[in-house]
């Protein structure tokens, strides 16, 4: 009985603090929805909205009368959703008229809002995206466990790319801390991300000819190798504005190990919300390293020279608002451009999935 009381709970903490919002946008999740089938939003001035997948009895309504579905929001390919623009208003409400179960992502970002028309894209199950464009931004949206990023290519500026877990409207360092910044160009060519939360967005520091590549992936099948390896909260954000906000996750506990030869170790963690019976079992070669509770953002480094790295990282959520990041760059010799400090970070993978080019012609 107490197990099951357990897993009942769980699955409460599942469904808990889904509504993320961020000064220029809100993110909306099945969460939102639950018991009453609406809930409602606003748009100060002339707003945007993004879907992550189509759904026909998911509709925006605005004093009762239909004005889109997902079907329309999403409309024509399903990994670059169109949006639709709606006016200002603070009537508006997002409504389930019939579907079961839903999961879905929706992005509302307001036209003043920094980086506005960025390119949003929507990696599906079984078939990732490969990203070749010339903006700065792109936002991903995921319904699913987690997405990972690989083959980051291009001229990057040092600490660039980054990989924040906001629209493209918060993606900056003034209150939002960045869950994959590269501490090299070979860093980066080495680093495939994995990352457990619903939005993410890429800088890539500049605007012109880049790459990069976006597919589902479980959390406990990314592989680990040289590079930055990532570890968040499931549902992660990351911002100081909204402290104790989470996306809604599949997600509520983490527990994995490996071993991993290396030339160096840096490690960088940052935690906002852990309650005092609620820590992160974190070790490195049996060496005590838990996260424990506080009240704000809270970065802590540690460097270890070259050797072989036993690493065990546990946690099981029991508050919602509980969320924390830590990023550990494996070294070689081989990086010239080598740093020892770094922003937050995730997990890396290994590649082997159909993709859809998308070759976009925007810019911001």
């Amino acid at each position: 009985l107490a197990a099951m009381l357990f897993i009942a709970f769980l699955s409460i903490l599942c469904f808990a603090n889904a509504r993320v919002t961020f000064p220029n946008s809100e993110i909306l999740q099945a969460p939102d929805i639950a018991g009453t089938n609406k809930v409602n939003f606003k748009c100060a001035n002339q707003c945007k909205l993004y879907a992550d997948r189509k759904y026909n009895l998911l509709m925006i309504t605005q004093q009762g009368g239909l004005i889109a579905n997902f079907n329309t929001i999403v409309s024509g390919n399903s990994f670059v959703p169109a949006g639709i623009v709606l006016p200002p208003g603070d009537d508006y409400y997002l409504e389930n008229r019939g579907e079961v179960n839903p999961e879905f992502v929706l992005y509302i970002v307001d036209s003043t809002a920094p980086n506005y028309g960025a390119p949003v894209y929507a990696p599906q199950q079984t078939i990732g995206i490969a990203m070749a464009f010339p903006s700065r931004y792109a936002t991903i949206l995921s319904s699913y466990e987690a997405m990972w990023w690989s083959g980051f290519a291009g001229a990057f500026p040092t600490g660039y790319p980054r990989v924040y877990a906001t629209g493209f409207d918060a993606a900056n360092d003034d209150k939002c801390h960045p869950v994959y910044q590269a501490r090299s160009q070979f860093n980066a060519e080495v680093s495939w991300p994995t990352i457990a939360t619903a939005v993410q967005t890429i800088d890539f520091g500049f605007v012109g000819d880049h790459n990069v590549s976006v597919n589902y992936r479980k959390l406990a099948d990314a592989n680990k190798g040289v590079g930055s390896v990532i570890y968040t909260s499931p549902g992660y954000v990351g911002c100081t504005f909204n402290n104790g906000q989470n996306y809604h996750s599949p997600l509520n506990e983490i527990n994995d190990s490996f071993k991993l030869n290396a030339d160096s170790l840096d490690i960088e963690k940052t935690y906002n919300a852990l309650q005092p019976g609620e820590p992160v079992r974190f070790r490195v070669n049996g060496e005590n390293l838990d996260i424990v509770g506080s009240a704000g953002p809270t970065l802590d480094r540690k460097h270890y020279d070259k050797g072989a790295f036993n690493v065990e990282v546990s946690w099981i959520r029991t508050t919602p608002s509980s969320s924390f990041a830590m990023q550990l760059d494996f070294g070689s010799s081989n990086d010239g451009g080598l740093r020892t400090t770094t922003k937050i970070g995730r997990s890396l993978s290994a590649l082997g999935a159909v993709f859809v080019i998308i070759a976009a012609c925007l810019w911001v």
